[in-house]
């Protein structure tokens, strides 16, 4: 969920010359990684609806890829659909390989890896923007986004299942979200807001991802107890 929102970000920020430096290297590790995720995930056992699923999260990536390499006018608005397209279905594979697990701290996990996804969302939000796409429903969007991740923000900080050391790894991710917002709330042609928002959504991403992990290694340490 949260690396088809990134890379649609970064390729954004590529058509926006904005840290292209960067960005391009850091879209091929993406590809890559995803890559690699997907053919973890097809070597499972999976069946029924998640079988389908997952041919559908596979079918939607390799449009997403090729939307990628293409530098025409449409390719922006292709990335953008395949990113939300993908965000949706992997969120629904998620689900699907679940099952039947009702371990808080399995949907604690679950919980930071959407945040980050919705971190990367808003950032991807906030280049449309600034490519031009200022309406009103791209507000709409930036808003719901942020009210989304600051709910689950706050539902992470007070899970009583949130260990010291996690909660201290949420205060330096919250500290960071003031920056991002911040500099997402800045209009026109602020170029260092825009670098603010390209550097903090990694920053938050990369604090979430590790958030995420350290709540699956309690997970599995307590079910293998």
């Amino acid at each position: 969920r949260s690396l088809s929102q990134r890379l649609a970000k970064l390729h954004l920020q590529v058509r926006l010359n904005l840290n292209s430096e960067t960005a391009q290297p850091q879209i091929a590790q993406g590809i890559e990684r995803f890559d690699l995720t997907l053919s973890s995930l097809k070597q499972e056992q999976t069946s029924g609806a998640a079988a389908k699923t997952l041919a559908r999260v596979e079918t939607t990536w390799e449009e997403q890829k090729q939307a990628m390499k293409t530098a025409g006018a449409n390719s922006a608005e292709r990335v953008i659909s395949g990113a939300e397209e993908l965000s949706i279905t992997s969120g629904k594979l998620v689900l699907q390989l679940e099952g039947a697990e009702v371990s808080p701290v399995w949907r604690l996990s679950d919980l930071a890896g959407r945040n980050n996804m919705l971190a990367q969302r808003l950032a991807r939000l906030y280049m449309q923007t600034r490519l031009g796409d200022k309406t009103q429903g791209r507000g709409v969007d930036i808003e719901t986004t942020r009210k989304e991740f600051v709910t689950s923000l706050d539902e992470l900080t007070n899970a009583p299942q949130t260990s010291p050391m996690v909660s201290e790894s949420i205060k330096l991710a919250r500290q960071q979200w003031i920056f991002f917002y911040s500099a997402i709330g800045h209009e026109g042609d602020d170029a260092k807001s825009a670098r603010n928002v390209a550097t903090t959504s990694e920053r938050i991403g990369e604090m979430m991802d590790s958030i995420s992990s350290t709540y699956a290694r309690q997970a599995s340490e307590k079910s293998a107890r």
